[in-house]
């Protein structure tokens, strides 16, 4: 370049010469690498079809074949255009493999369940191996006899091979979402996975044969003297055993890999994709199959390997990969077979395209005929509609275009065309069945019947349906009221929000559903309008969707923390074993042959303690003699043992010389003088010891072993001497190297070091085992408990309901007897996992409310993630605490129960007063309809309770027939639980029956003491205020997760505790409820009225909202002799309390509005504030009914009047002088 003066000016690059731009301006270049242009076009082109083709039959990837089929086009025409499409189409076919299968075949496989596959297995076995070759012969054989290419034997069992396989992602990818069987979906996924593994083994070697490389495997095969037969034998058994103990191993490998990693996705994730190529690469290097180990892989592990939240991510990652591949592997083979069969296709090829198609499906139909009377009597069993399935399921996908493109890449010029029309076929077949039979299963599903919507379906369809709609209502006219959406559209509004029902039903036949099982007039059930067929179904749909929710719990308790990794897996697999069982609800009794042990380690622990002496703790005493004393004082010191143990180890030396001939011969004197030496220092140290322990030496093991080594030490030495001066013969020569071996028992005596640390790893092991043991348990009767409130949801009918109701019940009551006979023989581990779990949903709270603090914007996502990290470490240290911790005495189960804890004074007083009683198997502690004598605090052991359900202060002729269907209550109880705290603050008969399971201790407070210790302790909060408030929020949890299960209520009594507080409503009074300053109400004993509709509620239920006034009224047996008004005279006759306690408010001036009337006894509500905010007044109030309690017991105690705590005198009677207004009044109590 030269400028005005033409001088040539200096440039850092010759752009003359430079020919890599198009055009004078150096803008657009010429070369660029334009594959990674095609791979990005290729993720376009599948998110825009995929969003274009949404909610359509068609396949995404059928478009992304067309679209490779026109670049390709346009490559072949377009010159321009081939820069593109050239590089493309030469693909190595080895690298195609390497890069798509493994994502494929790892995608496929971790999306199966392991425990239908484990029943599967020998159908899928027999699919995928024997029904392979058949379809490989057939297809070859027809392809051999009616082609018109002319094509070899070799080549059409090879086009064979290749149609053979089928794509395990795209044959279930149309039947999975439609409600299809699990077993169905898995036998086509499994019979696929180990269809392509047995399709690429076989192929190989039929490629080794045909490029003859083994001429005398057929002449030789019976024999194998050759190489090249013992070659294939040899690679027959890396390809099909060696892979799947590959895949195994590294399945081991990997899981306790992924066990050191906590809680970090996007490691585990980066280690799932890294491990899948890495393991899948080192198998295909070592000669081995690659598709199988990662198939085998992918099944052992599942979402339970990775940790908690993490699953989710894993399998939307492989989705996406899985979707990717295919969009490229697509594309690619659409412009491949345009570049390398377009020049070649003829009309006549559109025949033999579409009669290969309607072969392959003919033949596929004919194996599985053939096959299914051995298929139906494997696994689930087999019959001709799930064979039509599987038989049309058949899509050709990646491995036939791989081994396709295998063959047209072979360098043979003399069979190029035939190795183009083979590609060419595989192509068409692949999109012939992703267009045809892809589309069309669907269809051929319904119309067999396989995914009929049942009539217990469409009831649990129409249940959810009816919910989701009456919560929509509830936000609806909730929003009403909102003053910032008070001007929108409304009528719009509710058109908008109607939700269809799914299975478009009209709405007579939704109705005639409901009438099935419901009066349409006042929604009860009627029993007699179902027939016991429809009793059946509706029991065994209810059935399926409890395991459905007993999974679900399985897996929140795993991502919680609560459960481990392979009590996890076991539960979800024993629950997805259910599945086939028609009629069979998952049982303890069967769940626990999952964690029952050969009894192996106990045994050899039991064996190896017996013989370690020095881990035995009584030790015989020393003599009074000096020298003995000495002696004892020697043997016992660790400084003996170290030398014991360095003689025996100098002495192996020796040993190992004697059987080394060339040093025998020389150092044979040496060698025996070395003899004489160690056997003296073994007698040294056994008469060290005899001195040392007197009698009680012969009877340690070990001592019998040392006098054995002597013995036959003596014996050889003596042989040796006696037989010197005789003549040497044969047996002589035979008897003293028999002694020489038998010197070798002197090593074991090293087993004393060895065997201490094989006992403590035998009881690792064994405390392990007790681990998983006890987590299965407990994590069985934590999944009965969260899906007993499910059931009327999932049952839809009575009958059912109490059913189910009644199976889960006896199953959890079994695995509650399990949990404590584990707690009895082994408290120490289960105290360690008890402790595990408190740590552990502690901290999850932690967790919880972290995240509440970030999303309300109050921690910024810095300080959040500092604070995240923190409790990370806490629970990341859980693994480090103690397997065993010893369960705690009965002192410290005092400090720690709920009432008493920090509270120094109450604690000194409780232990002074309380007894421990002990009782033996079948003792009872106390019996149904006896009086209270006090509580019971458990300290070891386990109890039965067994009675009526509890009626919470209900009187039982209004309870029972209320709730005529109640099934009797049983419970166990363990260590830490208290029995008989209710009926002693209401001094009500039992309702229950307590009996030992096992030999029992507890420590017993009497109703006398403990009524004492209320009188002691009145300052707020008072020791009788505690109890209520802990017995109310027991009541009160467990009424949440009854009427409102899908919320965690836990954790919201968590975040609500400090503003929780309990009301008494004592009988004939009346109270506000549900102000502003108030959240919920829980009604948690006894029974109340509402004033406005007249509409009774009965302990224990969470109060409406709409429920404000109640007007005095007394619930009877017969509601007629209910009066609206009673006096004051007439209702507190007999209740002389009730009166003087509304003297003693008077008095003290704290008598708050009453609204609400109580119509028990003792009635209390449990009220959930909407704020923290404390009035002063909640002390006073709060002593004031502590202190009036107080004085109503020692009335009845001492018979005179008494001074309160404010010196104020309350007269003994005064009942004359109340006034009616001062009758209908109560008294709250709040701690706050």
């Amino acid at each position: 370049m030269e400028d005005p003066q033409g001088n040539r000016s200096e440039l850092p690059f010759d752009y003359i010469e430079n020919n890599d731009f198009h055009g004078q301006f150096h803008i657009v270049a010429r070369e660029r690498p334009f594959v990674v242009l095609l791979i990005f076009l290729a993720c376009a082109s599948g998110a825009l079809m995929r969003t274009i083709l949404k909610g359509t039959n068609i396949p995404v990837i059928v478009i992304l074949y067309v679209i490779g089929i026109i670049f390709g086009l346009l490559g072949y025409f377009a010159i321009e255009f081939s820069v593109l499409t050239l590089p493309v189409a030469d693909i190595d076919p080895v690298l195609f493999f390497h890069m798509f299968a493994p994502v494929v075949i790892f995608t496929a496989a971790f999306q199966m369940d392991f425990y239908v596959f484990q029943k599967t297995f020998w159908q899928v076995l027999i699919l995928s191996v024997p029904g392979f070759l058949l379809n490989c012969i057939l297809i070859g054989w027809l392809t051999y006899k009616i082609n018109k290419y002319n094509w070899t034997w070799d080549f059409s069992m090879l086009f064979g091979i290749i149609l053979s396989t089928t794509d395990p992602i795209l044959s279930v990818a149309s039947v999975k979402d439609i409600g299809i069987s699990k077993i169905i979906i898995n036998l086509i996924k499994g019979e696929s996975l180990f269809n392509d593994a047995t399709t690429v083994i076989v192929f190989e070697i039929y490629q080794d044969f045909l490029n003859r490389q083994h001429l005398d495997f057929v002449s030789n095969s019976l024999l194998f003297p050759s190489v090249t037969a013992k070659e294939v034998v040899i690679k027959i058994i890396l390809k099909f055993f060696a892979s799947v103990v590959f895949g195994f191993l590294s399945s081991k490998i990997i899981t306790y890999w992924l066990s050191h990693i906590f809680n970090d996705g996007l490691t585990e994730v980066l280690l799932s994709f890294s491990m899948t190529y890495i393991i899948f690469f080192m198998a295909e290097w070592l000669g081995m199959s690659g598709i199988l180990s990662l198939a085998i892989l992918g099944i052992l592990l599942d979402s339970v390997s990775f940790s908690p939240g993490v699953d989710e991510f894993i399998f939307r990652f492989w989705a996406m990969l899985t979707f990717l591949a295919h969009c490229l592997i697509f594309i690619i083979f659409g412009i491949v077979i345009v570049e390398k069969t377009f020049e070649y296709i003829t009309i006549r090829d559109l025949f033999y395209i579409l009669t290969v198609y309607l072969a392959l499906n003919l033949i596929r139909g004919l194996v599985i005929l053939f096959l299914s009377p051995l298929l139906s009597r494997l696994g689930y069993g087999f019959n001709w509609r799930w064979g039509a399935v599987i038989v049309w399921s058949g899509i050709r996908g990646t491995f036939t275009l791989n081994m396709a493109l295998g063959i047209s890449k072979t360098k043979d010029t003399k069979e190029d065309k035939m190795q183009r029309m083979i590609l060419l076929h595989a192509g068409t077949a692949s999109l012939m069945t992703l267009v045809i039979n892809s589309t069309t299963v669907k269809k051929l599903v319904r119309t067999l019947g396989l995914c009929n919507i049942t009539l217990p379906k469409r009831m649990a369809m129409y249940s959810a349906v009816q919910r989701i709609k009456e919560m929509q209502a509830n936000a609806f006219s909730m929003l009403k009221l909102d003053r910032f959406l008070a001007d929108a559209n409304w009528n719009m509004t509710e058109e908008a929000i109607q939700i269809d029902y799914p299975y478009k039903f009209d709405t007579e036949e939704v109705s005639q559903v409901v009438r099935r099982l419901r009066c349409p007039d006042c929604n009860t059930d009627i029993s007699y309008d179902t027939t016991p067929q429809q009793i059946a179904d509706i029991l065994e749909e209810a059935r399926l969707r409890l395991l459905t929710a007993q999974i679900a719990s399985y897996q929140k308790q795993y991502n919680a923390g609560m459960l481990n990794q392979d009590a996890a897996q076991t539960l979800i697999g024993a629950a997805e074993s259910y599945v086939d069982a028609k009629g069979k609800f998952m049982n303890i009794h069967e769940v626990k042959t999952y964690w029952e042990s050969k009894g192996l380690f106990v045994l050899c622990k039991r064996l190896l303690s017996d013989w370690v002496y020095n881990v035995k703790e009584e030790k015989s005493k020393p003599s009074r003699n000096k020298f003995l004393k000495i002696c004892h004082f020697i043997v016992f010191t660790d400084e003996f043992e170290y030398a014991s143990h360095i003689v025996t180890l100098l002495n192996v030396f020796p040993m190992i010389v004697n059987y080394l001939p060339s040093y025998y011969d020389l150092l044979l004197p040496q060698l025996k003088i070395s003899n004489y030496y160690f056997l003296g220092l073994y007698m040294l140290e056994a008469l060290l010891k005899a001195l040392a322990m007197g009698k009680t030496y012969i009877f340690y093991h070990w001592n019998q072993f040392d006098i054995l080594i002597i013995v036959i030490g003596l014996i050889d030495i003596f042989i040796i001497i006696v037989f010197k001066s005789v003549h040497t013969s044969y047996h002589v020569i035979n008897t003293i190297r028999v002694f020489r071996i038998v010197r070798l028992i002197r090593i074991l005596r090293l087993l004393k070091i060895v065997i201490p640390k094989l006992i403590y790893l035998l009881n690792k092991q064994i405390n392990k085992q007790l681990t998983f043991r006890y987590d299965i348990a407990k994590g069985y009767v934590q999944g009965e408990e969260d899906t007993k409130y499910l059931i009327e949801q999932i049952a839809g009918h009575e009958t059912i309901s109490q059913e189910i109701n009644k199976i889960m019940e006896k199953n959890k009551q079994d695995a509650m007897k399990e949990l404590g006979l584990m707690q009895r023989d082994y408290p120490d581990i289960v105290t360690a996992l008890k402790t595990k779990q408190a740590v552990q949903t502690v901290l999850n709270t932690a967790s919880e409310t972290l995240k509440v603090l970030i999303s309300g914007g109050i921690v910024d996502k810095n300080e959040g993630a500092k604070i995240e990290k923190m409790i990370l470490i806490k629970k990341k240290q859980l693994g480090t605490l103690p397997s065993t911790i010893a369960p705690p005495t009965a002192e410290e189960l005092l400090r720690n129960i709920s009432w008493l804890e920090n509270e120094k004074k109450q604690i000194e007083f409780i232990q002074k007063k309380a007894r421990l009683l002990c009782y033996d198997y079948g003792d009872v502690i106390c019996e149904e309809g006896e009086m209270p004598q006090g509580i019971h605090l458990i300290i070891s052991g386990m109890t039965k309770l067994y009675g009526a359900s509890p009626r919470y202060g209900i009187d039982r002729d209004i309870y029972e027939p209320r709730y005529p269907t109640r099934m009797p209550f049983t419970d166990y109880l363990v260590s830490g639980a208290i029995i008989g705290e209710l009926n002693c603050l209401t001094k009500h008969e039992m309702e229950y029956t307590v009996t030992c399971e096992t030999a029992v201790q507890t420590c017993f407070i009497s109703m006398d003491d403990l009524f004492e210790a209320f009188d002691k302790f009145l300052e707020c909060p008072s020791l009788e205020y505690k109890i209520w408030l802990k017995l109310a929020l027991d009541i009160t949890i467990k009424t949440f997760k009854e009427n409102l299960a899908y919320q965690d209520w836990s954790y919201k009594m968590c975040t609500k505790f400090p503003n929780i507080y309990v009301m008494d409503v004592p009988t004939h009074s009346k109270c506000d409820i549900y102000d502003e300053n108030m959240e919920d109400v829980i009604l948690v004993h006894g029974s109340v009225q509402d004033c406005q509709v007249l509409q009774p509620y009965f302990a224990p239920c969470i109060l409406p909202k709409t429920c404000h006034q109640v007007k005095t009224i007394f619930i009877t047996r017969d509601p007629q002799t209910v009066e609206p008004s009673i006096k004051i005279n007439q209702s507190a006759r007999g209740n002389r309390s009730a009166v003087r306690y509304f003297q003693f408010l008077e008095t003290s001036g704290n008598i708050p509005p009453l609204k609400v009337q109580g119509t028990a006894a003792v009635t209390k509500l449990l009220i959930v504030r909407t704020t923290a905010s404390v009035k002063k007044r909640s002390s006073r109030r709060c002593s004031s009914i502590c202190q009036y309690h107080s004085y109503i017991r020692r009335r009845a105690t001492v018979g005179s009047s008494i001074k309160t705590d404010n010196e104020q005198q309350i007269p003994e009677d005064s009942e004359s002088e109340v006034s009616t207004d001062r009758v209908q009044s109560s008294i709250a109590v709040s701690i706050l």
